[in-house]
C-alpha cells in the first residue's frame, strides 16, 4: 500500500468544491433559472457568496425571496437550477490541482474513497461523468448526498453515514473539505481533517487550528493532517 497514506484506511472528499471549481457555473445556472421563471432577479458574485455563507446551498432561492419579502416557488426554481447546473458541469469542468494524485494514491493503496456533498444527485452525477477520464476511472466506494440525510453540515450526520458505508474507523479517515461547515462536521465525526478551500470559502470560516491547502500536494497533505499543526500550508 502507498506510504503516502500510511495510517489511513479511507479518504473522504467533503464538498463538490473539493473536486472541481464549479461555483461560477452554479451562479450562472441560478441566474438562468430566474430568467426561465420570469423573475427579474440577478445575483452578482457577492450576493451569491453571501447567501452561501448565510444559509449554505440548500435553500438559496427561498432565503433570497424571504430577504426581499417575495413569495416564489423555491422548489421549482431549485429544480430548474439543478438541471441547468448539471448540464453546465457535464460540458465544462476539470479536476482541481492534485485531486487526481490523491484519488490514485488511495485507489492504488487499497484505501476506501468516499464523497459527501449537500448537492443533489443530478449535478454530482454530471460532475463525476465529466471527470471520469481525468479520474482514470477511479470511483467512490461511498457517496452521501443531500437526500440521504436529514441534517446537514456542520452536523456530522453525512460524514458519519459515509464512514459507516466505508466500514472503517473514523480515526482512520482523512477528510478533505472545501468549506468551514464541512470541516466542523468531519471533526465532530472523528476524522483527521484538512481544508481545501473552494473559491467561495473564507479562511476564517474554518476551525482556527485546521491546516489549509490551496494545492492538494499529497505529501504535504498527509504530513499536515498527521501532525495536526495549526498552521496554513505555504504555497
Amino acid at each position: 500500500m502507498s506510504d503516502w497514506l500510511q495510517g489511513y484506511d479511507a479518504v473522504i472528499f467533503g464538498g463538490l468544491g473539493t473536486l472541481a471549481d464549479c461555483a461560477e457555473l452554479d451562479l450562472a445556472a441560478w441566474n438562468a433559472a430566474f430568467r426561465i421563471h420570469g423573475l427579474d432577479w440577478f445575483w452578482s458574485w457577492e450576493t451569491y457568496a453571501s447567501l452561501t455563507h448565510e444559509v449554505g446551498h440548500r435553500h438559496l432561492a427561498a432565503a433570497y425571496a424571504a430577504l426581499h419579502g417575495e413569495d416564489h416557488r423555491a422548489d421549482a426554481l431549485d429544480a430548474t437550477h439543478q438541471k441547468i447546473f448539471s448540464a453546465k458541469l457535464a460540458q465544462n469542468i476539470h479536476l482541481r490541482s492534485g485531486v487526481r494524485d490523491v484519488l490514485r494514491a488511495a485507489a492504488h493503496g487499497g484505501r476506501g474513497l468516499g464523497f459527501v456533498s449537500r448537492s443533489d444527485l443530478m449535478p454530482v452525477r454530471a460532475l463525476l461523468g465529466a471527470t471520469a477520464r481525468a479520474r482514470e476511472g477511479i470511483s467512490f466506494d461511498a457517496v452521501i448526498l443531500r437526500g440521504d440525510v436529514t441534517r446537514h453540515a456542520p452536523h456530522p450526520e453525512a460524514m458519519q453515514s459515509c464512514i459507516r458505508a466505508l466500514e472503517v474507523p473514523a480515526d482512520k479517515v482523512l477528510a478533505i473539505v472545501d468549506r468551514g461547515a464541512a470541516a466542523y462536521a468531519a471533526q465532530d465525526a472523528g476524522c483527521h481533517v484538512v481544508g481545501f478551500p473552494s473559491r467561495l470559502a473564507e479562511e476564517n470560516e474554518f476551525p482556527a487550528d485546521l491546516p489549509l491547502l490551496h494545492i492538494l500536494d499529497i505529501t504535504k497533505l498527509v504530513r499536515l493532517s498527521a501532525e495536526g499543526q495549526g498552521q496554513h500550508a505555504a504555497e
